[in-house]
């Protein structure tokens, strides 16, 4: 009984730490100002024809179509980034740049759900972000 409790314990630990370390915030901003700043700018508010994040990109996650979106473009969808580095990003992103746009109750990315959305890169952005923001429950 004692052994079952212990490793119940050590398994569930270990659970507990990967859940806490999805987003490293030092690497995640590091890896945001490598690959993503240089467009988007350190803050988040967009440079030139680059949308603005700050704000803004949490209102992405009111709708499955949105949140495919912020893989799918071709930014995150063709970054040098692995699944898992991408995931950390762009819940970093959303942490950090969505403010009260995010919904309450928002669900992190997986590098599982990452992988899958990646094999779908989107090739008519600006047509598709305009009627997706169209469509979405509050418009940015």
């Amino acid at each position: 009984m004692i052994r079952i409790s212990v490793g119940l314990i050590c398994v569930m630990l270990l659970c507990c730490q990967s859940v806490q370390a999805e987003i490293n915030d030092e690497r995640a901003h590091s890896n945001y100002q490598i690959f993503c700043q240089g467009c988007h700018s350190p803050k988040g508010d967009g440079n030139g024809g680059v949308p603005q994040m700050k704000g803004l990109v949490g209102h992405f996650l009111k709708s499955t179509q949105g949140r495919e979106y912020l893989v799918q473009v071709p930014g995150s969808a063709n970054s040098a980034l692995d699944n898992e580095q991408l995931a950390e990003v762009l819940n970093w992103i959303i942490k950090n740049f969505a403010d009260d746009s995010a919904p309450a109750d928002w669900r992190r990315y997986s590098a599982e759900e990452v992988e899958v959305l990646r094999q779908s890169p989107l090739l008519e952005v600006v047509a598709f972000r305009k009627n997706l923001i169209d469509g979405l429950p509050v418009k940015n």
